[in-house]
């Protein structure tokens, strides 16, 4: 444990002095890696494939607050579903403009979170995310999370839109494409099954998370990745669709390895230390209970040689 703190406080040291070089360069590859799934998942105007453009955008992103990020990822959906058909476009600018007006501009830095789901769906890690959001963002993340997988369906059903329009005759003009799509959303249970499941894993992992008793922490991942599996499972029997067991349970498992390594570097406490104070001022008693964190405190030392010469 010594071994795994002191490595853990040397890391922070080192992100501590060169901040100014590793944070423009995480947001950079942030933004980067955000843009290039979106590209892959949204692929529908060419002139927005390009490595170079996207390379751009990503160095811009680099040093301007994550927020812009956000911005462009939902200004590169709007301009990729003209490539579709203009009344789609409308839909995603109408989605984008919910998700901005009625969530960015109150809550703007877990705004981020609507375009991880993508990636993490594309990197098979999308079960491993509302884990992670219990305990760092809290019920900040559902609306994001929530939107972020509207935005994968959203996606799916564009594909398919996208399917059907190539394989319809040039006479065939009765498919309208928003109408196509909203269809898929209302009348997907998955859908459903997910919003519903991601919710209460966020909930619960944070409430318990929050509460005061000794390994709170440890308590709400397991109950967090529990009912994530749990929960998939009987929504597959009661909406009676089918889920991937396998990729839950693999998820959930990877989600709470992601959980612990994170807690870890936030600080882990040491019960063994816990203090209870009281104390008062003119109108109320304060109780409280303090946990310190585990640490290492490394102190320079130096050794001073004294070579004595012995003189005949």
């Amino acid at each position: 444990m010594t071994t795994l703190l002191t490595f853990r406080d040397n890391i922070k040291a080192f992100f501590s002095r060169y901040d100014y070089i590793i944070t423009p360069l995480l947001k950079w590859l942030l933004a980067l890696i955000v843009f290039v799934t979106l590209n892959r998942q949204f692929g529908y105007m060419t002139i927005l494939n390009r490595g170079l453009l996207l390379f751009l955008l990503a160095c811009i992103c680099a040093f301007l607050p994550t927020e812009l990020i956000t911005t462009l990822g939902g200004i590169m959906i709007v301009v990729q579903s003209f490539g579709v058909t203009l009344d789609v476009a409308l839909l995603s600018l109408a989605l984008v403009l919910i998700f901005y007006f009625g969530y960015m501009r109150m809550v703007s830095k877990t705004g981020i979170i609507v375009l991880l789901v993508p990636i993490c769906y594309a990197w098979h890690l999308i079960y491993a995310l509302p884990i992670a959001l219990g305990f760092l963002a809290g019920p900040a993340a559902i609306i994001p999370l929530l939107f972020g997988v509207i935005l994968y369906y959203y996606e799916q059903s564009l594909g398919d839109l996208v399917n059907l329009l190539a394989a319809s005759t040039e006479e065939d003009d009765t498919i309208q494409g928003f109408q196509y799509i909203l269809n898929c959303l209302l009348d997907n249970k998955l859908l459903l099954l997910t919003v519903i499941v991601f919710t209460l894993v966020v909930l619960v992992t944070y409430v318990i998370y929050r509460t005061s008793f000794q390994y709170a922490w440890i308590v709400s991942f397991f109950v967090g990745g529990f009912l994530n599996i749990v929960l998939f499972l009987i929504g597959s029997v009661t909406l009676s669709v089918e889920v991937e067991i396998g990729s839950i349970l693999l998820g959930s498992l990877v989600g709470l390895a992601i959980t612990f390594v994170i807690q870890f570097a936030k600080g882990i406490v040491d019960y063994q230390r816990t203090e209870l104070l009281q104390f008062e001022d003119d109108e109320y008693y304060y109780y409280v209970k303090a946990i310190p964190k585990l640490s290492i405190s490394e102190s320079n030392k130096h050794v001073k040689h004294i070579n004595s010469k012995t003189h005949n």
